[in-house]
């Protein structure tokens, strides 16, 4: 089984291909939809597979399902592909170099919350993934927020949104919003300028990099 067919091109050159993830996500060559877990799930839930349970995410783990993967430094027990904890980079940065090109609707959940640089770090290589697809792709940070990449969107939101992004990206926002972006904008990283919008309904939404939909949780 060559790697090259089956896994997405990443921008860290230093992450290798995980043949173990591979021939696991090779046996689900129609599925468009894949899930992550991590140490800071807070569910019940048992996850369909595909999924990918990332070091102590594997806590969560029920019979039969998914793959575990990680350093182990937040998970005491075996996993099915250990790494190096002195490598330099993440558990989820090795996992998302893996994922085939072919899922194009990814959920993480349990990546948010705990240490703030570990949070920053989830959100920066979720926007270098997505930047390097090359099928538009939605990444779901549990009920939060989605990434999309560059692309074409359809949205349906009520209620308060904000939309940001970690590198500078020309955007249009049309529909059922309060602040409608009309014209194609230039919105700088972390900008307030696409910050506390108010959905009615359907609007569509055009992005040359990707951006970040963030929900008002309540």
């Amino acid at each position: 089984m060559e790697l090259s067919h089956i896994t997405a091109p990443y921008h860290n050159q230093n992450i290798p291909p995980s043949l173990a993830i591979a021939r696991y996500l090779h046996g689900y060559a129609s599925h468009r939809a894949l899930s992550l877990v991590g140490p800071l799930y807070q569910g019940t839930n048992t996850f369909e597979n595909p999924v990918l349970f990332i070091d102590g995410g594997a806590e969560f783990r029920h019979a039969d399902e998914g793959l575990s993967v990680g350093d182990g430094d937040s998970f005491v027990g075996k996993l099915d592909e250990t790494l190096d904890r002195h490598k330099n980079y993440s558990d989820l940065a090795y996992a998302l170099a893996s994922i085939p090109a072919h899922f194009y609707e990814i959920h993480l959940h349990g990546f948010l919350g705990g240490r703030r640089d570990h949070e920053w770090v989830n959100i920066g290589e979720a926007a270098a993934f997505l930047k390097h697809r090359h099928q538009t792709t939605q990444l779901h940070f549990d009920s939060a927020f989605t990434g999309f990449s560059a692309g074409q969107w359809q949205l349906e939101i009520n209620g308060t949104f904000s939309v940001l992004c970690i590198e500078s990206a020309k955007i249009t926002l049309t529909g059922e919003c309060e602040y409608p972006l009309s014209i194609e904008t230039q919105i700088e990283p972390l900008s307030s300028h696409g910050l506390s919008n108010v959905g009615s309904g359907v609007m569509q939404l055009k992005n040359d990099e990707p951006v970040f939909v963030v929900f008002q949780v309540d």
